[in-house]
């Protein structure tokens, strides 16, 4: 298992410009492009996105980075492009020493790591996109664009609040909280609106084709921030690419996961098997998003209180989730839960 300590480090681009990245684990290099608004520290400061870094630290060598614009790394002396983007993803596998990678392309980050493996065939091994888009105009219109940049520059915190229920649209109240609290925190409202404005002219189609590396397009059916229809597209045109489709509504990798997004992840860049897919519950049963992730924790053995800590609730809301399994799966306790949760598919028998 590797260290779950992270090390941040700084490097360079050819204009001076400064990106600050970080690195955990030990093993082949896993690097994930920063979506739309990150920040080295805060992105995992959720308890739900660190069981997620921690996963992938105990299989890889993980490293990401802040953006130009947010975090850590340099905020002002630059112009968003895609050309820059790329450029970033560059500077920080040269200084890190990494020849070839493993990319994980979220949200925002999936245009630069598709160029990037166009471009740079010879430094991806696999490559991983998730809620991702090739082109900008696939996911908002002109005006939508244009009113979101409005009500940020009116009022970042209620911008900031606006986008959270979007893009984590089952979240709680704590989650919303500390979403708003870390999109404040990763940028200025101007850079949120200049980052929105890079991100309408991207259109990457041309390059999908020339990728060469297995590809995996990972999307939720019902996306809230980008359609499915944005990640077919990318399918559609990456030759040989995978398009692997959850069910659930959120944006947000890993506030949300269950563990799908991230194993499906692993077992791409491993060369196994993806999951198993979760099966419907019983004729007549409907389980929320929260509810089946509740289920899945009990039935990898989960106290009440890890459960808690992990989702980032209080233990009187897991037990209250508990609770409405136990009625719906007409469960007499954990082990006939955890017998529900196999039969659905979203354990392994085995696990």
């Amino acid at each position: 298992m590797g260290s779950s300590v992270a090390t941040v480090e700084f490097c360079r681009l050819a204009d001076g410009s400064r990106v600050a990245y970080a690195t955990v684990g030990h093993g082949p290099a896993l690097v994930m492009l920063p979506g739309w608004l990150c920040h080295l520290e805060e992105s995992w400061a959720h308890p739900a996105a660190a069981s997620a870094r921690a996963k992938f630290a105990g299989a890889r060598r993980f490293v990401w980075y802040d953006r130009l614009g947010c975090g850590l790394s340099d905020r002002e002396g630059f112009e968003p492009s895609l050309d820059n983007d790329v450029d970033q993803l560059v500077a920080v596998l040269d200084a890190a020493g990494i020849d070839r990678a493993d990319l994980i392309g979220y949200s925002f980050g999936a245009p630069p790591a598709a160029v990037f493996a166009a471009r740079y065939p010879e430094r991806v091994d696999r490559l991983v996109c998730y809620s991702a888009f090739a082109r900008g105009t696939a996911i908002s219109t002109a005006e939508g664009s244009e009113a979101l940049k409005h009500l940020i520059r009116l009022d970042w915190g209620l911008g900031s609040r606006a986008l959270a229920s979007r893009l984590v649209p089952n979240a709680s109240s704590r989650d919303l909280a500390w979403f708003d609290r870390f999109q404040r925190t990763a940028a200025s409202a101007e850079t949120a609106c200049r980052l929105l404005d890079h991100q309408w002219t991207m259109d990457v189609r041309e390059a999908l084709p020339a990728i060469r590396a297995p590809t995996l397009v990972l999307h939720n059916r019902d996306d809230r921030a980008v359609p499915l229809s944005a990640g077919q597209e990318i399918a559609a045109l990456v030759p040989g690419a995978e398009l692997r489709v959850l069910d659930g509504n959120e944006h947000d990798p890993f506030i949300r996961d269950s563990g799908s997004v991230v194993e499906s992840i692993l077992a791409f860049v491993d060369g196994r098997p993806q999951p198993a897919e979760a099966a419907p519950p019983p004729p007549g049963v409907v389980l929320t998003p929260r509810e089946r992730e509740v289920l899945v924790l009990i039935a990898r053995g989960a106290a009440n209180k890890r459960i808690a800590t992990t989702l980032g609730v209080t233990l009187a809301t897991v037990e209250r989730h508990v609770t409405n399994l136990y009625r719906k799966l007409d469960a007499n306790g954990r082990a006939d839960a955890v017998l529900a949760a196999v039969d659905m598919g979203l354990v392994s028998p085995t696990r």
